[in-house]
């Protein structure tokens, strides 16, 4: 059964030390071995599977399991290899902890099922000599129970971007990868040395399924202009990587990748068989990297 970091005496106070109440703020302790609780006494329960849940109440996502295996499936498959080795090598450059050799608290803004921040994790962890502090949160519980389930050597919560369970400038990284954003919560938890590193498409990303599912349609057409905006409106933006690759992916992996992407929401039920047939597919990644940190920092 997985444990969680909290239950592992070396590390809890670390862990701990990051909270804070998402509902009045207080400081947060570990209550036998259980249960975490607050000075205003709102009281969340560590799960069996080893992540806790820092909602006040149930929320219902798009994202379900199938979704989550789909996209660990192309995880492992090496399908976003490129991505989080450039992600890591950015970190690497520009986080003044890691150059220093500093601890590393990251922190992975809708992480889903915590393939990415575990890659990453492992990547820095074989460049530093030792494992950062890594913390996933996400909205989807499917999520963060299967990322508990898989990897042992981080933080899980299911939480909310807009209420963040996390104190004042606690992480030296936050990673935002192809998720939504609270750039005043960001602002709040970060470090004034610390980086935001979000990862954005760009028009071409995935543009064959594209093709198949909005074909003479607007949705066909894509652009990130106003998420870099929105972006650059609160952060100062320092560094900006693309990131372009293709990749010919097979059966059953083609398939994942149709059940991963959301674009598949907006797509009708043949549209989405016709993608599942074919037997093969040349996939366009494209991608961008936005590195940014505090304004005046």
């Amino acid at each position: 059964m997985p444990q969680s970091v909290l239950l592992k005496e070396v590390l809890s106070t670390q862990y701990l030390n990051l909270l804070r109440c998402p509902l009045c703020h207080s400081p947060m302790e570990l209550i036998h071995k259980k249960s975490l609780i607050c000075h205003g006494n709102h009281c969340f329960d560590l799960a069996k599977q080893g992540y806790v849940n820092l909602l006040s109440h149930g929320v219902k996502t798009k994202y379900n399991k199938h979704l989550f295996e789909a996209r660990k499936q192309l995880t492992q498959s090496g399908f976003f290899e490129p991505l989080t080795e450039a992600i890591s090598q950015l970190i690497l450059a520009c986080s003044l902890q890691a150059q220093q050799g500093q601890e590393l608290r990251i922190l992975d803004a809708g992480c889903g099922e915590g393939s990415h921040l575990a890659d990453i994790q492992q990547k820095l962890a074989q460049s530093l000599g030792k494992e950062p502090y890594s913390v996933g949160m996400d909205l989807a519980k499917e999520g963060i129970q299967m990322a508990a389930r898989d990897y042992t050597t981080g933080f899980w919560c299911v939480a909310d971007l807009a209420q963040c369970p996390f104190g004042e400038e606690q992480f030296d990284v936050i990673l935002n990868i192809l998720s939504p954003a609270n750039y005043s919560e960001f602002a709040r938890i970060l470090r004034d040395d610390g980086l935001v590193i979000k990862v954005v498409p760009e028009k071409d990303y995935l543009k064959e399924l594209r093709e198949i599912f909005f074909a003479q349609t607007d949705k066909q057409d894509y652009s990130n202009k106003q998420t870099v905006e929105l972006f650059q409106n609160h952060l100062e933006l320092f560094q900006t990587v693309p990131l372009h690759y293709s990749l010919l992916l097979e059966q059953p992996l083609l398939s994942s990748l149709v059940q991963m992407t959301p674009l598949a929401w907006g797509a009708s039920e043949a549209q989405i068989q016709e993608a599942l047939n074919l037997k093969s597919l040349n996939i366009t990644v494209a991608l961008t990297i936005l590195l940014g940190k505090k304004r005046g920092k």
